[in-house]
């Protein structure tokens, strides 16, 4: 048998120990009042979010308001963000619980009659669920966007012109405008970008394609044609947009037709944004 000695200095220790425990265990813990009434105690809690660790201090929720005749059992949560607490009132004699309101981790359930003057620990059940499995939001946006088999004209030599995308086949998070053929994402992040497109530039001409900020180049792409054939350029780049002015536009170049032709293929001429993080 092996016996563990007595060492004094195991106490710093073992003190620190008992105080995460009780951190964990007595996290939003309720009760009653110390002198019991119609409202309900909370102990001190602590939520993280994330890297954001919010700490709460003890709470007094309520007072609740017993039915005028038969029983209730309305139910405690907290905001998963703030800590704070609220009542939600269940249904006149019902044995299911209110249902938890999205945004709120439950706390309690507080079962009330006509009589009820001061909630006592009998009358409360302890359900505390601060861990929630469900994946977070992601607030996804993803876009691919074309001319829709319709070609453009007017690519002038020389000049960058805007590619006017008229549909979307996929638009999450709705942040293309089919009217001011716009990205313009409403969720701020960093956004993945890629554009193509697709014209007859003539015999060693040049095609351009270009991603605009704000009306400000951020990337761009050249391919040369040694013969009058339709020549492909691509560009993508990454970039962040702030979620409410900022927008991004697809723009073409190409250097000798006078009046070129864009191709509207969605194969050949399309957008392509999602949001990275």
């Amino acid at each position: 048998m092996t016996v563990q000695a007595f060492n004094p200095s195991d106490l710093p220790q073992s003190a620190a120990n008992w105080a995460v425990s009780q951190r964990i265990v007595g996290n939003f813990a309720p009760h009653a009042q110390l002198v019991p009434n119609l409202t309900l105690a909370l102990d001190p809690g602590n939520l993280l979010n994330g890297t954001t660790l919010t700490e709460v201090n003890a709470q007094s929720v309520g007072p609740f308001a017993p039915p005028t005749s038969g029983f209730r059992i309305d139910r405690v949560v907290v905001d998963r963000n703030t800590g704070a607490a609220a009542i939600v009132p269940g249904t006149a004699n019902s044995l299911t619980p209110p249902a938890i309101p999205v945004g709120k981790l439950p706390v309690a359930r507080v079962m009330l009659l006509p009589t009820t003057d001061a909630v006592t620990n009998d009358a409360v059940v302890d359900e505390r669920s601060l861990i929630d499995l469900t994946a977070p939001t992601q607030n996804s946006v993803v876009v691919r966007a074309h001319r829709n088999n319709v070609g453009q004209n007017g690519i002038t030599n020389n000049s960058w012109a805007k590619v006017l995308l008229t549909t979307a086949n996929i638009n999450i998070g709705n942040a293309f405008n089919g009217t001011t053929s716009r990205f313009q994402p409403s969720i701020a992040g960093h956004y993945l970008l890629h554009a193509q497109v697709m014209m007859n530039c003539g015999a060693n001409g040049s095609i351009y394609a270009g991603l605009y900020l704000n009306d400000t180049n951020i990337a761009l792409c050249r391919s040369l044609t040694p013969m009058a054939t339709p020549t492909y350029a691509a560009t993508t780049s990454v970039t962040y947009m702030n979620g409410t002015s900022d927008y991004v536009e697809m723009k073409v170049l190409n250097t000798i037709v006078t009046d070129g032709i864009l191709d509207g293929t969605p194969t050949a001429t399309f957008f392509v944004a999602t949001r990275l993080a």
